[in-house]
């Protein structure tokens, strides 16, 4: 039995990582932290956990003998301070996306990891959808033939929440990007996972809602981070060492679209398609199909599924999955993040 510490228990704590650890026989959730005493007091009471293991200050809870491995769920700005905290302490580390802020704030991170050889994993919850990971072995398997075309799209609506104020996503010196980090990471882990490396980026990011209401008061305050992005990638594609062309859309301006997700692949022998709503079906046009331009839908196999947090569960007792995300995963996104801002601020194609 592994103990999890939890340090941040807002949205995707409660919505994700609590429920999913919640199902794993091999774990148990023995400590978390936050300095919202609302959010740590119901989380506590969600996991029947009395107020001694109940932190303010993530150290404490670290450093607890009761914590053997930590999730990190906090906004962005400290996800590499907490993560660097707990490795020099040699506990396995569970982060939520991006890493951080920027390259350079994350790679004495990554340095420090393959120093100590400390056990650590990247929150690219995508990863362990079933479709993705059909996908993977499809492309990698040849199925499609030669990548030569990739497009997608996240679309959410978030940016027109009724109501919704200025949160430290809204904010640069805590979150660093708004889609880009927020949802755009996904789509580049996947298209890394999936294809290759991006090699080029040429992109347009911009702010949509302009202002919001502060959290405290009823002050109008900036938005400073990109509403959306467009951009145009250059994949290396893993299988050939080919030139690929990728088109990306992240908006949080779709007005009805929740949480859409779309990837199509085009290939020499074929195509695939899948859409995240239904992270169990996969779109393909191969063998005879692919000659009448048709696509069918096809059941993922069961072989296929896995959680997220049973993944970091199944790590800590030994059990590897295939496609771990791990930190240097993050920072190869990261590079690819901080890539795009340049693009977009400079006007330019940024080679990296």
């Amino acid at each position: 039995m592994k103990n999890i510490g939890i340090i941040g228990v807002g949205g995707i704590a409660n919505g994700k990582h609590i429920t999913e650890l919640l199902e794993c026989k091999e774990a148990r959730i023995t400590a978390i932290c936050d300095t919202d005493e609302g959010a740590l007091k119901r989380t506590a009471e969600r996991l029947s956990l009395d107020t001694s293991h109940c932190y303010r200050d993530f150290r404490e809870l670290i450093d607890s003998d009761e914590v053997d491995a930590v999730d990190i769920c906090t906004p962005n700005c400290h996800h590499v301070e907490m993560a660097e905290y707990a490795v020099r302490r040699g506990k396995p580390i569970n982060v939520e996306k991006p890493l951080g802020l920027d390259l350079a704030e994350c790679l004495p991170l990554e340095a420090l990891l393959s120093e100590t050889g400390v056990l650590n994993m990247m929150c690219f919850s995508y990863r362990f959808m079933p479709a993705v990971r059909y996908a993977k072995e499809m492309i990698d398997e040849g199925v499609l033939g030669d990548i030569v075309g990739v497009n997608v799209a996240y679309l959410k609506s978030s940016a027109f929440w009724e109501g919704r104020r200025l949160d430290w996503r809204f904010v640069k010196r805590y979150a660093g990007t708004g889609v880009l980090g927020d949802l755009g990471v996904h789509l580049i882990d996947m298209a890394t996972l999936l294809v290759g490396d991006v090699k080029a980026v040429s992109a347009k990011a911009g702010i949509v809602v302009k202002e919001r209401l502060r959290l405290d008061s009823d002050e109008s305050a900036p938005v400073e981070t990109d509403d959306y992005c467009n951009f145009i990638a250059t994949l290396e594609d893993r299988r050939t060492g080919k030139e690929t062309p990728a088109v990306f859309s992240i908006t949080r301006c779709a007005i009805g679209h929740a949480n859409t997700i779309r990837y199509d692949i085009f290939g020499t022998k074929g195509s695939l398609s899948f859409d995240l709503n239904d992270p169990t079906v996969l779109s393909l046009s191969v063998g005879e199909e692919a000659k009448s331009a048709v696509l069918h839908t096809e059941k993922v196999p069961e072989r296929f599924y896995i959680k997220q947090e049973e993944a970091f569960v199944d790590a800590l007792h030994g059990r590897l999955c295939e496609h771990f995300p791990t930190v240097c995963d993050g920072v190869r996104c990261q590079r690819v993040l901080d890539a795009l801002l340049r693009s977009s601020e400079e006007g330019r194609t940024v080679i990296l």
